[in-house]
């Protein structure tokens, strides 16, 4: 009697000890997640972006698409995987899929930009609230290297569960212990063979089930986080909290005994959780729970959908007010429908740390002029890639910005097809011709920008051409903003397109760059002159400048025999 006193008491003293330690656990990592969240707070995520991650980040984009999407050319020439990389301060699965879905499509919509605007502000506003919204989304996390959309459309299709064999066999390992008190020698030995079929069965089902054992402790987080964040006191997302309430209400029994289920939290160890490994490997009992978890998933499908977007809608203004921070010049657009125009000031390239801000302000198309490495490319970017961040993240990387709404695309990074056999030239006119289709079918004014239009074909044929394409795609209310070296098209198109220029300043050993933006055509002609600052040879260089100053004189070519 004394010694059976003696083991509850150890019994109990080591259930104590435990749930201690759960607690001290639970308690050190809700500390390390606030550390955390303030320490990268204005910072974006380090880590390294494989395939296999782009792959889940990118699908719910392209579930979601519309036809006016910003499509890959566009995304490429821009590096939008870099942009949005510097931009991706989210803290979930799917906030990380939301925000690169709203990256790729320039809204149109006025209220929907301004409601963007209204959450954004008060995040950046309100730290306290927007501290308890981090933690909330941060105990959700973030899936590995899967999507979790592609996950709930999958939810129809998911094999049923046959719970009623895997009860069969947990109770039949119950009857094996209990009857090792009345026939310890051959209980004992029969309880071995049915753990033994058990762990096989279990695993042999588990295999099969691994997109559910994946992504149910994963929605599990997401409800049990839909519920905290609803008990949030936040009336400014009131709206959006009712609507997460009502999803999680009609969860009940999908969380019902949720611990059977492994939940594999992201921020740090369970002892529980552990120890539970080995009873669901001899019970079945989390394969028995996913077997209700699938049944009541596909009745609420739509519930979970939802949920999911309004979380990771959530978490990308989150993300963007986090974004806001690493610059020190930001602004809130000012946009509207109408006749089409764009006026900035300060305004340069977000993925420069130290870029040089420019004023730009026209209503009409514009021709970019200048040497190479003055700045066309980078600028021409960087009025592309903020046209796009103020109608996708109402953020523009500039002192002050107004504009019509656009739609933005572009012809700029581009080369040989080698797998094709098209050559540069063919390459060239397929992405302008597709910029034609584009301005057709654009429901608001097209903003296309072009780095050198026809670079890939002689002199004569690509002024000729190039100013006919550049006055085509500056018709109606579209703007086409071009970078070229053909000094001639500025000329020709001085009706219909404004001219900027970017210099340079040419020392006796050096070459300067100020990056900062001028009116009116280049005149300046140093191509030669920087050939002798970079160190090429005096007689080729004397050479080069005598035939120019031919050609200048008398209007042809000469080979100075």
């Amino acid at each position: 009697m004394e010694g059976n006193m003696i083991a509850i008491i150890i019994t109990i003293v080591l259930l104590v000890l435990i749930v201690m330690k759960m607690r001290w656990d639970e308690t050190q990592r809700k500390q390390r997640m606030r550390a955390y969240l303030q320490r990268t707070w204005g910072h974006p995520d380090e880590r390294e972006y494989d395939d296999k991650q782009w792959e889940a980040i990118t699908y719910y984009a392209q579930c979601t698409s519309k036809k006016h999407d910003m499509d890959d050319t566009t995304w490429n020439d821009l590096d939008g995987d870099l942009v949005f990389q510097k931009w991706n301060h989210t803290r979930t699965s799917m906030g990380e899929e939301y925000l690169y879905a709203m990256f790729r499509h320039m809204e149109t919509d006025l209220d929907q930009l301004a409601e963007r605007e209204r959450i954004i502000s008060f995040l950046q506003e309100h730290k306290e609230e927007r501290d308890k919204l981090q933690e909330a989304l941060a105990d959700i996390g973030k899936a590995n290297h899967w999507s979790v959309y592609k996950r709930l459309c999958q939810i129809e299709n998911m094999p049923s569960v046959h719970k009623w064999k895997h009860i069969a066999q947990a109770l039949l390992l119950v009857i094996c212990l209990l009857g090792c008190l009345v026939d310890p020698a051959v209980m004992v030995l029969a309880g071995i063979v049915v753990m033994g079929v058990n762990i096989v069965s279990y695993y042999a089902t588990k295999s099969k089930l691994e997109g559910q054992i994946h992504l149910f402790p994963f929605v599990l987080r997401m409800i049990v986080q839909c519920k905290d964040l609803a008990n949030i006191a936040i009336p400014e997302l009131q709206d959006y909290q009712d609507k997460l309430q009502q999803n999680a209400k009609c969860f009940r029994k999908f969380c019902r005994c949720s611990y059977l289920v492994s939940g594999g939290n992201q921020m740090g160890g369970d002892i529980m959780d552990s120890l539970m490994d080995y009873v669901r490997m001899l019970t079945h009992v989390d394969l028995i729970k996913i077997g209700t978890m699938i049944e009541v998933a596909r009745e609420q499908e739509q519930r979970l959908k939802e949920s999911y977007e309004i979380i990771g809608f959530l978490d990308s203004m989150l993300s963007i007010a986090s974004a806001r921070e690493m610059y020190p010049t930001w602004c809130a657009p000012k946009l509207q429908q109408g006749k089409s125009f764009i006026h900035s000031k300060e305004l340069y390239h977000p993925l420069l740390e130290d870029g040089v801000g420019n004023d730009f302000s026209t209503d009409k198309s514009v021709l970019l002029t200048g040497s190479n490495a003055s700045g066309k490319s980078t600028f021409i970017k960087a009025v592309a890639l903020n046209a796009v961040l103020a109608q996708t993240f109402h953020t523009v990387v500039a002192s002050e910005y107004e504009s019509s709404l656009f739609e933005v695309a572009s012809s700029m990074a581009l080369r040989d097809d080698i797998s094709s056999g098209e050559s540069y030239y063919i390459v060239e006119i397929n992405s302008i011709r597709r910029l034609f289709q584009k301005e057709q079918e654009a429901e608001v004014p097209m903003l296309c920008f072009i780095d050198e239009v026809l670079r890939g074909t002689n002199t004569v044929e690509r002024i000729a051409a190039s100013s006919s394409i550049l006055e085509y795609l500056s018709a109606g209310e579209h703007l086409c903003i071009a970078a070229t070296h053909d000094v001639e098209l500025t000329y020709l198109l001085e009706e219909k397109y404004d001219n900027y220029h970017f210099q340079e300043k040419v020392t006796e050993d050096d070459v300067q760059f100020d990056y900062l933006l001028h009116e009116g055509r280049a005149n300046s002609s140093n191509a030669i002159r920087l050939l002798e600052v970079i160190g090429y040879p005096t007689s080729l260089v004397e050479e080069a400048k005598q035939r120019a100053a031919s050609f200048l004189e008398s209007g042809t070519w000469s080979n100075n025999d």
